[in-house]
């Protein structure tokens, strides 16, 4: 009776048929997959990983066999076999000792940076530089705020305080241009503006707007009532209509601020800060949407007709219908009801 063998491949049990001394395989397939795995794969066991160790189980499909239980072993085992060549390839230049003359060949590999032939003569390097430059270990004893002792952990100041203190003199507070807000600056630096946004809106914005210099800064009920009737009386506003443009086409209700500013100033190519009002219309014609600069912030509205739709420029999309405010305030109180046919 023959006994079973083992598989070299897939490890099953099975009765050699033929060549019952060298026969290794159960079937043929077996056989040319080791084979083919043997032939690339010979510095370690074939159904094993070589950078973890772990048993991988081949499918036994037809495909490509097996070598690593994961990708990440895989790139592991790659790069590590790319560091050793490229070490073994390296050969780092000579490199003269700068303590005792002498010409030295590094041992270490590519990317590491080695300037002494020995310990010895990188301590003695330091040790006759710290002498030389003394000024370098020198640590200051006092703090430059308050003039007190400082510790061994130490270094410039004794406290949080002082040094806060050190900073508020580096800078100064002023007072924006535009919006009329306190910010902090270096003393030595020229801003007018506290941001870009406000440099920009003065800029841009018409001559008969006024900045935000004398903007009421009291927080009580009472002072800031009576303040604010004052300002209304001495202000000497423009009577002149604004104009009105209209942007044909269909626009996302769902648009804020900031997206419909870039639609003005990328696709429509117009300034958004230049006092214009400019209105945009839903797909289906029964909401209204506009975006007016009023000099200091950005004013944005929202109509929705009771019945209809309001009545709008037959044009392409992206062209641009200027219309007087006093029409703007006609097409808001009118919209077009459909009317049904009687029977």
């Amino acid at each position: 009776m023959v006994n079973e063998l083992a598989c070299l491949n897939c490890g099953k049990g099975f009765t050699p048929t033929c060549h019952i001394t060298r026969q290794k395989f159960c079937s043929s397939e077996c056989r040319v997959r080791y084979n083919n795995a043997k032939r690339y794969y010979t510095d370690t066991p074939v159904n094993e990983c070589p950078e973890c160790g772990t048993p991988i189980e081949q499918s036994g499909e037809a495909g490509r066999w097996r070598r690593f239980c994961g990708k990440r072993c895989r790139q592991l085992y790659h790069y590590k076999k790319w560091q050793e060549k490229q070490q073994a390839n390296y050969q780092p230049p000579i490199q003269i000792c700068p303590n005792c003359g002498k010409d030295f060949q590094p041992e270490w590999g590519p990317g590491m940076q080695r300037r002494f032939c020995g310990d010895a003569c990188r301590i003695q390097w330091w040790t006759d530089y710290r002498k030389a430059n003394p000024s370098l270990e020198e640590k200051p004893l006092w703090c430059e705020c308050c003039g007190q002792a400082l510790r061994a952990d130490q270094k410039k100041y004794c406290s949080r305080a002082c040094y806060l203190r050190a900073m508020e003199e580096t800078h100064r507070q002023q007072i924006c241009a535009w919006c009329g807000e306190e910010f902090s600056v270096y003393a030595g630096e020229e801003r007018q503006y506290c941001c870009r946004n406000c440099a920009s809106a003065a800029q841009t914005a018409p001559k008969n707007f006024r900045r935000g210099i004398r903007r009421i800064r009291n927080t009580e009920p009472e002072s800031w009532t009576e303040h604010i009737k004052q300002a209304a009386r001495e202000a000497e506003l423009d009577r002149d209509s604004k104009r009105v443009r209209l942007v044909c086409g269909e626009t996302s209700m769902y648009a804020g601020i900031d997206s419909l500013s870039a639609i003005i100033r990328y696709r429509l190519r117009f300034n958004p800060y230049d006092g214009s009002i400019y209105v945009f219309r839903d797909q289906s014609g029964t909401m209204l949407k506009y975006l007016h600069w009023d000099g200091q912030s950005f004013c944005q509205g929202k109509r929705r007709a009771q019945s209809g739709t309001y009545p709008w420029p037959d044009a392409p999309e992206g062209e641009i219908v200027e219309i007087t405010e006093r029409e703007f305030q006609y097409l808001l109180s009118r919209s077009i009801v459909p009317i049904e046919d009687r029977k």
